[in-house]
């Protein structure tokens, strides 16, 4: 995975909320739309853009980001991210709605990976099952 990759705290008392640390390598492949999740990035280090709402916001460590339902957004650069959401990401929460030019050209691999982040995030909920 390229953009960047996560890990996901396991198992937290409070099943509604999702806790992420995110190491961004170039950035999220897409903009997208969630239904119902808010999410709150913490850069802990690197810099990078949020857009937020066609807003550009440069982030640096130290910044906390709020992103609510409803509001279209993307990011990208170099940096490491605590996330925090709320409810837990679920199936059917995210619209994806463009390409990210500053991560993906118009002919770029973002066919051909998809989002990679949510299938890795998948993936490790999966393994993590499985343990006693």
């Amino acid at each position: 995975m390229k953009g960047l990759v996560g890990y996901e705290f396991k198992p937290l008392k409070d099943q509604d909320i999702a806790v992420h640390l995110i190491d961004v390598h170039k950035g999220h492949d897409t903009f997208i739309i969630s239904k119902a999740l808010t999410r709150i990035y913490y850069i802990i280090e690197g810099t990078g853009v949020f857009t937020i709402d066609n807003q550009k916001y440069d982030v640096v460590p130290g910044l906390l980001v709020e992103v609510p339902p409803g509001i279209e957004y993307s990011y990208s650069g170099s940096m490491k991210i605590f996330l925090v959401s709320h409810p837990r990401w679920f199936e059917g929460n995210e619209r994806t709605t463009r390409k990210n030019p500053d991560v993906v050209s118009e002919g770029g691999v973002v066919g051909l990976i998809g989002n990679p982040l949510r299938r890795y995030l998948r993936r490790i909920e999966k393994l993590t099952e499985k343990l006693p």
